[in-house]
């Protein structure tokens, strides 16, 4: 019987740069396709820090490679080996699972005579969210909420519709807010945070939506009433919550008992690493929204958080770019999940607290 590759071995053979880097961001292995990527040997490479090798345009792949929590995936990026750009790349980083103190960095570079977009300086790359494009699909999700609201204010209006007319008055100042966002959206300048009661912006989401269904929708809750308040963007995580759940009743449209839910729950054992600062931030808080549509197909789970990644036909996938681009934002994270056990898929919010720090 022949026997198998060892785990250095297969190491060794694989097509693609790896890189495993320490808890300190210093590489610490290196196969032999990383060395000639590098263009250095594994004895000149061990030891120094990633940063120091490797750099990207887009500032968000910058902080991911000195992030001990982030797990990243980017398609066709401009990388550069000690600031000298090498060309179009497909970048992953992401822990180990068996010890997490250790992550794999994964490149692949692609070819030179592939389709190349002309960037000039200034300009935004590929992996960068374009605000002209985000702007068309944002708009989306107010309009459906006001049309749904005028509609039924068609059929009569007394004082038990009046909170209508006061939810249009509260998705047309949102727009506006969208709109004014839009000139930096795809910039890393910090969210306008304060304290916030979660479960006020989740009950707007929730209405908002609903609304929009012209009452034929119910999305249930679980709440943990105790929990403090959090410290974000209140229009920025009003338009995560609507962009979560708008997917969430396009996954289980066709279903016949269709289930949604929003879930809140104190958690202790999240947390992230603040760029630029020692600061570790707690993020307790969680937002669950959950639905028992069909999930993200498998082959696209590790992508749905990149531009013009879409399950949709019609979906231009600057949704979910949109969210985590707001959660960053904001020191929060957003993570999705699929049940083992339960037929159910969910996208999970991480929060931090007002007051800690």
């Amino acid at each position: 019987m022949t026997n198998l590759p060892s785990a250095e071995q297969i190491f060794a053979g694989l097509p693609d740069a790896l890189l495993i880097i320490d808890h300190n961001h210093a590489i610490a292995k290196v196969n032999p396709v990383a060395e000639n990527f590098f263009g250095q040997s594994a004895k000149h490479l061990i030891g120094d820090h990633i940063g120091n090798q490797l750099q990207f345009e887009d500032g968000r792949l910058e902080r991911a490679l000195v992030d001990k929590d982030a797990n990243v995936a980017a398609r066709r990026v401009v990388a550069s080996v000690k600031g000298e750009v090498v060309g179009l790349v497909n970048f992953d980083i992401h822990t180990v699972p068996a010890d997490q103190q250790w992550r794999i960095v994964s490149i692949a570079p692609l070819p030179a005579d592939g389709p190349v977009v002309e960037q000039r300086q200034g300009e935004q790359d590929q992996f960068s969210v374009r605000a002209p494009d985000i702007l068309g699909h944002e708009i989306k999700n107010p309009l459906a909420a006001i049309k749904g609201a005028a509609q039924l204010l068609d059929r009569s209006l007394d004082d038990e519709k009046k909170p209508l007319t006061h939810m249009i008055k509260e998705e047309v100042a949102r727009i506006a807010n969208l709109l004014d966002r839009m000139q930096s959206l795809s910039t890393n300048q910090p969210a306008s945070v304060e304290p916030v009661n979660v479960h006020s912006l989740i009950d707007r989401a929730r209405q908002s939506v609903e609304t929009a269904s012209k009452g034929d929708l119910k999305i249930r809750d679980e709440f943990d009433p105790s929990l403090p308040e959090v410290l974000v963007d209140p229009d920025a995580l009003m338009q995560v919550l609507t962009n979560l759940l708008v997917n969430a009743v396009d996954a289980t449209k066709t279903m016949d008992a269709p289930d949604i839910r929003l879930i809140t729950r104190y958690s202790f054992g999240a947390s992230l690493s603040v760029h630029g600062s020692d600061t570790m931030v707690r993020l307790p808080v969680e937002i669950i929204v959950r639905d028992n549509g069909p999930g993200v197909p498998a082959e696209l789970e590790r992508e749905i958080f990149s531009p013009f990644v879409s399950t949709k036909r019609e979906g231009q996938g600057l949704g979910l770019a949109l969210v985590r681009k707001l959660m960053n934002d904001m020191n929060g994270r957003v993570r999705y999940e699929r049940s083992s056990g339960s037929h159910y898929t969910q996208f999970v919010l991480f929060l931090p607290i007002a007051g800690q720090g």
